[in-house]
């Protein structure tokens, strides 16, 4: 068949049978592991498809959601499972529910599953501006930190304060990255990512995971900012089926072999 175009392949099959991880699979700027570190791990023989992040600009989750699961059904093969990374859980969980419509509900696997919200952005702000510092100085550095601050406290509307941010990363980075002598289509490619990431937080926040999520299996980091660990206690009971705890950190949880161990476990159960 020809190659998806809403879709990386990750792993080919002559089976009849896919699964879709649904992550931001950003092509620059990733520190963070990925589905590309976990699929070599896991010995499956199905067809492995992660989702293509959307182009930058206003448009809806379910325009992400119809053109993924559009893709899906023409291909003719069967979903075994979804995965989601993060905020991707909240695209997973939607996914199941749009592939239920012409099949049997696929399992859903949540690696760390986040709904989006003005707090994560920040964080997200934060960590983009870690990125630079080596090419800010000290003085810069707390300028721009100083800036998403003010952006957090003063704005709560998540579309506003992704565009503040997204400004605020170029007006802290563009001129950082000149000086260090990158291409201009270098640097703006490097910072139109995180613009486009913003914005895929915040198509997300236009849906509710919680049905999807309630039968899934959770496998969690050990990061306390990061997934359930997020929630209190009391809130956390219940939000998924299953939760698989590691002692790793956020960033590790997609490379770890113990996590490929598990997921491999988890695809032989539900193929029984």
């Amino acid at each position: 068949m020809a190659q998806p175009v809403a879709f990386n392949v990750l792993r080919g099959s002559s089976t009849a049978d896919l699964i879709l991880a649904s992550d931001f699979a950003a092509a620059t700027g990733r520190t963070v592991g990925s589905f590309s570190d976990l699929i070599p791990k896991v010995p499956t023989s199905e067809a492995v498809w992660e989702t293509r992040p959307p182009a930058p600009g206003d448009r809806s989750a379910d325009d992400h959601l119809d053109r993924w699961a559009a893709e899906a059904r023409a291909s003719g093969m069967t979903v075994r499972c979804v995965l989601g990374y993060c905020v991707g859980s909240v695209f997973g969980a939607g996914l199941v529910e749009r592939i239920s419509a012409w099949q049997e509900p696929p399992a859903l696997i949540v690696f760390d599953p986040e709904a989006p919200h003005p707090a994560l952005l920040h964080r997200h702000y934060l960590d983009a501006i870690g990125a630079l510092t080596g090419f800010l100085t000290a003085d810069q550095a707390t300028a721009a930190r100083t800036d998403g601050d003010a952006a957090l406290a003063e704005r709560t509307a998540m579309p506003e304060l992704a565009k503040v941010l997204s400004d605020l990363v170029v007006a802290h980075g563009e001129p950082a990255l000149t000086r260090i002598g990158l291409a201009a289509d270098r640097s703006a490619e490097l910072l139109g990512g995180f613009r486009a990431f913003l914005s895929y937080l915040v198509s997300a926040a236009e849906l509710d995971p919680g049905r999807g999520w309630a039968a899934a299996t959770a496998i969690t980091s050990a990061s306390e900012h990061n997934g359930l660990n997020t929630l209190p206690a009391g809130r956390r009971e219940g939000v998924v089926a299953r939760e698989i705890r590691f002692d790793l950190p956020h960033a590790e949880l997609l490379r770890a072999p113990e996590v490929a161990a598990a997921v491999h476990d988890l695809l032989i159960e539900g193929a029984r």
